[in-house]
């Protein structure tokens, strides 16, 4: 009973996500999609004497009614009707007993059976009759969920009025005003506005309290931190502000500098913001229709000081992890699908159909911008962004991103570096935009897309360059590097070939600079070109290469998974001085040894700095395994502490789960092997080794000769 206690009126969505309606033939309830309906509200009437049960009465003043017919002959279940009961008070079959089950009831009738909404094949499908499910499969089919609707702001546009007599006023009263009205019509407005700032189940069925009623969410934790923010809808497509500097659409190039608005904050108004577009202007609800006759106004660019300023004011409704932008008359801001000219346009509306909630729904990309030197003055009080905007077409050189219009001589736009991504990663996965990983083929000299990311292969360790902070190489579990090739990957075609190398000399073909794109990167090679990981039919599917994108922007963002994290690093040991004897004299006269104080000082050469951090970090090994016959696997790393030859034996014993090894190294000039029977190299120098097993026949080369007999 406490989802009905407090409510006027609610609203019933059955396990099949439809709403109980009453009919406008006054006689048939069934379901319907169409939550927004006045046929889909239902007013509350608590029963005097009896506090467990209800009567749930439409829009047509008549009740809800458990009838003793069957719904079809020879099956269970018995109709459900709509009725004008003679006598209420007296009539049980009106009266419904709530039964709670988690977050949704069940409407028990007089006769112990439940309210239930069927499903399957016609006559089945949308009917709704009172039965006792006997079957596993059906045991939800008499669920409901209650959604409360506010009374107040339904009176006109969705309930009718109520006599006295009841909880609300019956639409037929005399001093009722009549629809179409200016009264009327004003009322219906307020309603509608109201119930979309109150009551968003309204315009949405998404976001629904546990306890039935359904409240307006914040959501301006998406833009509290943003400076510049991306709007993409529920289309995918980006919200983009034309070049005309007045029309506002959609388009799936979400690199674009159109892409891109500032976020204002209202001053006074913590749950408004204003966005602001790579032209200065503001995102504005205007009044204007865009099609005459339908629903549905214009979005513009507009100047400030053009209109009112609420009409440049949204404030954010979270729904999800989506939002809405709702303007000050409960409209949202709209990304609209289908057929021209609706395709690509943006309006400001309130969604009446099921199929177009979700048009409403806005993810938001936040937007990093380094500004450089912005100078005092640069930013308003108001604004967290400067009026000169960014612009991410790049230049065709270095791809990076230039400033353009006033003030561009002296200010200029950053890439954000990307290399927080990596600092504390010793190895990562790249996952692209196709939910496929960067993988290092086996044949060691290509680089493809695999959607397994469990494999090693698509494991890559991370080096950082010296000298440069902003620069990494990517290992690959052969041993090889990353590496952007300067031969094209089809002729003809733009985009060049990205492989594995292992170049004598590490040069800039194998360096990438990480640059971020909200919680992606970008991967740029030394000259301007992007990592990009192709879609398509082949050879482009599942193919890499390095190129700069002018269509397909999101092909070269990768998304960063830590694989293993990078220890840290020691703290700086202070070498003390050379050690020597200090003898300090407490008497001028003859005094004895137990009179005189002596320090212990360290040489520097013993203790200092780089020696500490290398014994701390260890020495990194590459091993190989050799099989049967002698052949060698892929070469494998792993961080070693370990002193000794017996240290690192039992470390690669655990490694590859072998037992009494031979561990050797691999002669670079005749490429025989050799057993390792001295000490580790000093220095935590790195380690070439290979894992010869006891049963390999490699192995009977480093046996001694078995004894024979004279």
């Amino acid at each position: 009973m406490e989802f009905f206690n407090h409510a006027k009126a609610v609203r019933l969505k059955s396990h099949l996500d439809k709403y109980l309606v009453a009919d406008d033939d006054q006689e048939t309830v069934r379901q319907s999609r169409d939550g927004a309906s006045r046929r889909a509200r239902w007013r509350v009437e608590l029963v005097d004497g009896n506090a467990h049960v209800i009567r749930l009465k439409s829009r047509h003043g008549l009740y809800l009614t458990a009838s003793d017919e069957a719904y079809l002959l020879g099956m269970t279940g018995k109709k459900v009707l709509l009725q004008a009961s003679a006598n209420p008070l007296r009539d049980a079959s009106v009266e419904w007993e709530p039964i709670r089950e988690g977050y949704s009831v069940k409407l028990r009738a007089k006769g112990g059976k439940f309210l239930r909404a069927n499903g399957a094949t016609p006559p089945w499908r949308n009917s709704v009759t009172h039965d006792l499910p006997h079957r596993t499969a059906t045991q939800d089919w008499v669920m409901w969920d209650v959604d409360e609707v506010d009374v107040s702001v339904l009176e006109d546009e969705y309930l009718p009025r109520l006599s006295n007599a009841s909880s609300l006023s019956d639409s037929s009263a005399p001093n009722s005003p009549r629809v179409g009205t200016p009264s009327a019509a004003e009322g219906r407005r307020k309603s509608i506005f109201a119930a979309e700032r109150r009551w968003p189940s309204l315009a949405s069925d998404r976001s629904v309290h546990p306890s039935g009623r359904q409240k307006l969410q914040d959501g301006m934790e998406f833009f509290t931190k943003a400076k510049a923010v991306r709007l993409q809808s529920h289309l995918g497509k980006y919200l983009v502000a034309d070049d005309d500097e007045v029309t506002v659409r959609q388009s799936r190039n979400g690199a674009s500098r159109n892409a891109r608005w500032a976020v204002e904050f209202v001053e006074g108004k913590r749950d408004r913001l204003r966005l602001k577009s790579c032209h200065g202007l503001y995102l504005t609800a205007a009044e204007e229709q865009f099609l005459l006759g339908m629903t549905g106004k214009k979005v513009f660019q507009t100047p400030p000081g053009n209109l009112a300023a609420a009409a440049v004011e949204w404030q954010p409704v979270k729904e999800g992890n989506s939002v809405k932008l709702m303007t000050e008359h409960g409209k949202f801001l709209r990304g609209n699908g289908g057929s021209p000219p609706w395709r690509n346009s943006v309006t400001h509306d309130v969604p009446h159909r099921t199929a177009t909630q979700s048009w409403v729904l806005w993810g938001v990309d936040i937007v990093d911008i380094t500004v450089s030197d912005p100078g005092s003055g640069w930013i308003s009080p108001a604004s967290s962004f400067s009026s000169v905007v960014d612009d991410y077409s790049g230049s065709p050189d270095t791809g990076s991103p230039v400033v353009r219009g006033a003030g561009a001589g002296n200010m200029s736009m950053k890439q954000v570096s990307g290399i927080e991504f990596f600092k504390k990663a010793r190895s990562v996965r790249l996952k692209s935009h196709h939910n496929k990983y960067l993988t290092a083929d086996s044949d060691e000299q290509h680089v493809i897309q695999d959607r397994s990311g469990s494999k090693k292969s698509a494991k890559w360790e991370v080096e950082f360059v010296e000298g440069s902070e902003n620069v990494i190489r990517l290992r690959s579990c052969y041993g090889r590097y990353l590496k952007a090739e300067d031969e094209e990957f089809l002729l003809g075609v733009t985009g060049r070939k990205v492989g594995q190398s292992l170049p004598r000399k590490l040069d800039s073909s194998v360096e990438w600079e990480p640059v971020r794109d909200g919680m992606l990167v970008k991967l740029k090679t030394r000259y301007g070109n992007y990592l990009r990981a192709n879609g398509g039919l082949p050879p482009w599917r599942n193919s890499v290469t390095h190129d700069i994108p002018h269509r397909h922007h999101g092909w070269i963002l990768w998304e960063v998974d830590i694989m293993e994290i990078r220890p840290e690093s020691p703290p700086k040991v202070v070498a003390p001085p050379p050690m020597e004897l200090e003898r300090s004299n407490t008497v001028e006269s003859d005094v004895d040894l137990s009179s005189t104080s002596f320090h212990l000082r360290s040489p520097t050469h013993m203790f200092g700095e780089d020696s500490y951090a290398k014994k701390s970090e260890g020495r990194l090994i590459y091993y190989s395994v050799a099989d049967d016959d002698g052949n060698l696997s892929a070469e494998q790393s792993f961080q070693f502490k370990g002193q000794g030859l017996e240290d690192l034996s039992e470390k690669l014993e655990d490694v590859t789960d072998l037992e009494d090894i031979i561990l050797c190294s691999k002669n670079i000039v005749n490429g025989k092997l050799y057993p390792l029977r001295l000490a580790l190299p000093p220095n935590n120098a790195t380690m070439h080794v290979v894992v010869v097993p006891p049963t390999s026949t490699v192995a009977n080369e480093f046996l001694p000769p078995a004894p024979t007999c004279t």
